[in-house]
C-alpha cells in the first residue's frame, strides 16, 4: 500500500496522472466514519480538518491515518460565509472538491458539516434520564457524562462526576474520550439556544464512531433549577481568591465546629450542617449570591444544597472532594481563622467586563486595547461592531498569536459562553483579556443592543 501511493505521488507531481485516476484513490479519500452515509465520490475528501493546519492559501485534512495538504485561492468555491479555512476549527468534518494543478491537491470548493439540531428524540436526554444514570457506577454501567463547555464553565459549576472536553477546545482533550466506541455518553452544555453540544454530537457519531451518544438539551440551566446536585472544583475557589474578589461567594464549612477549626480552606465560614435552619437563615438577602458548601461528606453537603435551593438560592453547589479535594490540589488550609459571619459584595467574577465599560471602550477605542469579536462568520455577517477582529472561538487555540501581548483583549460574543471560553484560551497562553458576558440582538440596519447576563 505504501509503495503504491509513493508511486502515485511521484506520477502527481510528473503530471501524468489526473485526480480521478486509480493511482490517485490510492490514498483514502473518505474517513471510514463518514463511508456509513456517504459513497466514495470522484475528486472529494471527506475527513477531519487537521488541527492547526488552516492559513489563508492552505490546510489540511486528516482521512483516518493518511494527511491531505491541500492549497486553495480565490478562485475556490467556498461554504457561505467564510472567506478562510482559518475560520473553521481543528477536527471540523469538512468535504473538499479537489483537483491536481502543478503537482498540488487544489480544493475546488471547501464546506464543512454543521451542528446537529435537538429535534430529534433519539438524540436526547432528559434531566430525569441522566439522574437516573448518575445514580449507578460508571463503570459498571458503561457510561460517561460529557460537560463540553469551556474549562471556567466546568469549574464552577457541573454534574457530578462529569468530565471536561470543551467542544471548542476538542483537539486539545479529546485524549479523555472513552476507548470503547460503545460507552453511553450523555453531552451537556447551555441549553437549547447552544450550539457546543449537537456540534459534539457530530463529531462523536460521524467522525469518531460512538454509537450510544445522547445530548441533554435542556443542559447546565436546566440541571441547576431542579435542585439535583452541582460540583463547583477547587480551581474556581483558588482562582477568585487569588483575583482579589474572596467576598464574591460564600464558602461555608459545614462540619463540626473542632472539626473545621483544624484545617479549612481559607475565608470560609462555619455552618454545621447539623442545623440546616441556621445555615440558610445566615446567607445574604441577595438570592443570587454564590454559596459554594464544603464538607467531607457528600451526602450531607448536598442535602444543605437542597435546603438553600427550597429557600430560592439558585446559585449553591458543593465543592467537589471536600476539603481532602482541596488539598489534593496542594492548596493552603488555614487552623482556627475561620469567619465569624458570613460576608459577601456582589461583583463580576474575575475576567469580565461591565457593559457601561464595554460601551465606553467601544466608542473611544483606545490604543491600548485590541477589541475581539469570537462569533463564527455566518453570525457576523447579521452583523458587527465597527473596530473588532473576528476570530471564531473554535479557531482561537491555534491563532491566539495574531493577537499583540502588549495590549488588552476585550471579547465579545452572541451570548456571552463563548466570549468566556475565549477568556479562558487567551489566559492559558498569558494574553491579557477581559470578555462581556452579555447576549446580544441585531437589528437589520446593522445596529445593536445587548443585556448583561448573571
Amino acid at each position: 500500500m505504501k509503495k503504491q501511493i509513493m508511486v502515485g505521488a511521484v506520477l502527481l507531481a510528473a503530471g501524468l496522472i489526473l485526480p480521478g485516476s486509480p493511482a490517485f484513490a490510492a490514498k483514502s479519500m473518505v474517513a471510514k466514519n463518514c463511508i456509513n452515509c456517504h459513497k466514495g465520490e470522484t475528486d472529494t475528501l471527506r475527513g477531519f480538518m487537521k488541527a492547526g493546519s488552516q492559513t489563508d492559501n492552505s490546510f489540511a485534512v486528516q482521512v483516518d491515518k493518511e494527511t491531505w495538504e491541500v492549497s486553495y485561492d480565490a478562485s475556490t468555491k467556498m461554504a457561505k460565509n467564510l472567506t478562510s479555512a482559518k475560520e473553521l476549527a481543528d477536527d471540523r468534518i469538512v468535504m473538499v472538491k479537489i483537483k491536481e494543478e502543478g503537482g498540488k491537491t487544489v480544493a475546488t470548493s471547501l464546506t464543512y458539516k454543521t451542528p446537529y439540531k435537538y429535534s430529534d428524540p433519539a438524540h436526547v436526554a432528559e434531566v430525569s434520564d441522566v439522574a437516573a444514570l448518575l445514580k449507578k457506577d460508571p463503570k459498571k454501567a458503561n457510561y460517561v457524562i460529557l460537560d463540553v463547555r469551556g474549562v471556567g464553565y466546568y469549574q464552577e459549576g457541573h454534574l457530578p462526576g462529569a468530565v471536561v472536553i470543551p467542544n471548542y477546545r476538542f483537539s486539545k482533550y479529546m485524549d479523555r474520550l472513552p476507548k470503547d466506541k460503545n460507552t453511553q455518553i450523555v453531552t451537556y452544555c447551555n441549553g437549547y439556544t447552544c450550539g457546543m453540544s449537537p456540534n459534539f454530537y457530530r463529531v462523536l457519531t460521524e467522525g469518531y464512531g460512538y454509537k450510544n451518544v445522547k445530548m441533554l438539551a435542556s443542559g447546565f440551566p436546566a440541571w441547576r433549577t431542579t435542585g439535583l446536585p452541582v460540583h463547583t472544583e477547587p480551581e474556581f475557589i483558588k482562582f477568585v481568591m487569588d483575583s482579589g474578589q474572596k467576598d464574591s461567594f460564600v464558602l461555608v464549612d459545614l462540619r463540626s465546629r473542632d472539626e473545621a477549626a483544624k484545617e479549612h480552606i481559607p475565608g470560609a465560614v462555619n455552618l454545621p450542617a447539623s442545623d440546616l435552619e441556621a445555615v440558610w437563615q445566615a446567607m445574604p438577602a441577595d438570592k443570587k449570591t454564590r454559596i459554594i458548601l464544603c464538607s467531607d461528606n457528600m451526602k450531607e453537603a448536598e442535602a444543605a444544597m437542597r435546603a438553600l435551593r427550597v429557600n430560592a438560592y439558585g446559585r449553591v453547589s458543593v465543592l467537589a472532594g471536600g476539603i481532602k479535594g482541596w488539598k489534593a490540589k496542594g492548596y493552603t488550609v488555614a487552623n482556627n481563622s475561620l469567619k465569624d459571619e458570613v460576608t459577601y459584595k456582589a461583583q463580576l467574577l474575575p475576567g469580565r467586563i461591565s457593559g457601561e465599560e464595554f460601551k465606553q471602550i467601544v466608542k473611544d477605542q483606545p490604543a491600548d486595547k485590541i477589541l475581539l469579536d469570537v462569533r463564527r462568520p455566518d453570525e457576523r455577517a447579521k452583523g458587527k461592531i465597527a473596530g473588532f477582529i473576528n476570530i471564531p472561538v473554535d479557531t482561537l487555540d491555534t491563532r491566539w498569536t495574531e493577537l499583540p501581548k502588549d495590549k488588552e483583549i476585550i471579547i465579545h460574543c452572541q451570548g456571552g459562553p463563548r466570549a468566556s471560553v475565549a477568556y479562558d484560551v487567551l489566559k492559558e497562553h498569558g494574553v491579557n483579556a477581559r470578555y462581556l458576558f452579555a447576549g446580544f440582538k441585531w437589528k437589520k440596519d446593522g445596529s445593536y443592543t445587548f443585556k448583561m447576563k448573571d
